[in-house]
């Protein structure tokens, strides 16, 4: 063995390290454009710019006091005031326009898939208030979340719930609310009562109708093959008993899904939700009771589309976007490029290698990871196939940045919402029928 003096301290070498990691991010951010690090089939074939939402067109019911306009891709329907008078609208008079426009509004709902209530922060300024509108609009709002992420109930509400209590650095990919289930929300509601500042933080819109009639038009075959295999959901849920979980893909303890710590009432639960499910652990008691521990896993078996129940138009309406293991690192390429990101760089190739290493090292495969979508058989979807869908997610999806104060109310049967990452603070709310 032949050793060597080095006078070099450790530490300076760490130091070193750390000055020269951001200093080469930079460089490479000044000269190297973020495209050349995604591969092409995840490369964005047009800028995903913040959306003009008054671009397409308007409606003069309402002028001179409140506009009425919308973007080229025709959603989300702004309305908005159109002077500092109606700025100082309060939550009473704005609850009563709605109450008698109530029939307008639906028929524009049904038209572009989403309104986005924009500057009346005199009227919306706290959740009590977000509650009362959304109470407005439908007297039936829920309570109970099946979804992926975990949420909070806000402080002085019924029904008003966090967005999404994951870290900014998490991306939550674009969605119909709950469309893994057999009967799923109708609509839902956004209210931002504190966007963040600076780049991200977007509620990315998606018009899943679109999506389909351009599967339709372009691809060889993605639909007819989808709805010939369906679909097949899989999901587990860790047990809070056991401690904190450090999966990814894992998002929440079956505990706070299903609000009980009786692990066979939590399968009843899943049960009635058209789930079947399973336990890490089974114990069988002399008397032959059973009881459950560990992680909970959950399967359900969906077609691909539905049928608008108001329109008669097929929609792409499934699970997948959020489910399938391949999604998060596609997701982080396509933040990587809207955000020009590095950092997004670095963890989308992150996530590549943790799905690879899953696939081949577990015995389950990438079924194990904690959250997957295969065909109804169990087979993998084929990888073509499931770039091609994510291609026409991001060509129909449109991103602009909150204002304080709004409120969008989306047709959760055609219009998807997701999660750019962000830093800083950030509090959207949510609610749903």
């Amino acid at each position: 063995v032949r050793v060597t003096n080095n006078n070099r301290s450790p530490m300076k070498s760490l130091a070193l390290t750390f000055v020269l990691i951001p200093v080469l991010s930079f460089l490479l951010q000044l000269f190297v454009p973020i495209e050349y690090a995604i591969r092409a089939k995840y490369r964005l074939p047009f800028p995903t710019e913040q959306e003009n939402l008054t671009a397409g067109g308007s409606y003069p019911d309402f002028l001179p006091s409140i506009a009425a306009t919308y973007g080229a891709n025709g959603f989300p329907l702004v309305v908005s005031p159109t002077n500092a008078l109606t700025i100082l609208y309060t939550i009473d008079e704005l609850v009563h326009w709605v109450e008698t426009n109530k029939a307008w509004l639906d028929d524009k709902l049904e038209i572009h898939g989403g309104i986005l209530f924009r500057g009346f922060l005199a009227a919306v300024f706290s959740p009590p208030n977000f509650e009362r509108l959304a109470l407005t609009i439908e007297p039936n709002l829920e309570s109970v979340y099946l979804g992926t992420s975990s949420r909070t109930t806000i402080s002085g509400t019924q029904v008003i719930h966090t967005s999404s209590d994951y870290t900014g650095w998490r991306i939550i990919p674009a969605h119909l609310e709950m469309s893994f289930k057999p009967v799923f929300p109708k609509r839902i509601f956004f209210y931002a009562h504190e966007p963040n500042e600076g780049a991200g933080g977007e509620t990315p819109l998606v018009d899943f109708r679109q999506v389909f009639r351009d599967l339709k038009r372009t691809s060889s075959g993605v639909v007819e093959r989808f709805k010939e295999r369906n679909v097949k959901y899989i999901r587990q849920y860790n047990d809070l008993k056991e401690g904190p979980c450090y999966n990814y893909f894992i998002h929440k303890d079956w505990q706070s899904m299903f609000q009980t710590d009786n692990a066979t009432l939590a399968g009843q639960k899943a049960k009635e939700n058209g789930f079947d499910w399973s336990f890490e652990k089974e114990v069988v008691a002399p008397d032959g009771s059973k009881t459950y521990k560990g992680t909970m896993s959950l399967t359900n078996i969906r077609p691909p589309t539905r049928i608008h129940p108001q329109t008669g138009d097929e929609i792409w309406s499934n699970h997948m976007n959020v489910l399938h293991a391949d999604t998060i690192s596609a997701e982080f390429a396509f933040s990587a490029q809207h955000l020009q990101s590095w950092k997004y760089v670095a963890i989308h190739y992150f996530f590549e290698v943790v799905v690879l290493l899953q696939s081949y090292l577990s015995a389950g495969g990438t079924a194990e990871i904690g959250h997957h979508a295969t065909h109804e058989d169990g087979e993998e979807m084929n990888s073509a196939d499931v770039d091609i869908i994510k291609q026409m997610v991001w060509k129909n999806t449109i991103v602009y940045q909150h204002q304080k104060g709004d409120v969008a109310l989306l047709d959760n049967y055609r219009v998807g919402h997701g999660r750019q990452p962000y830093r800083g603070k950030r509090s959207i709310m949510t609610t749903w029928h």
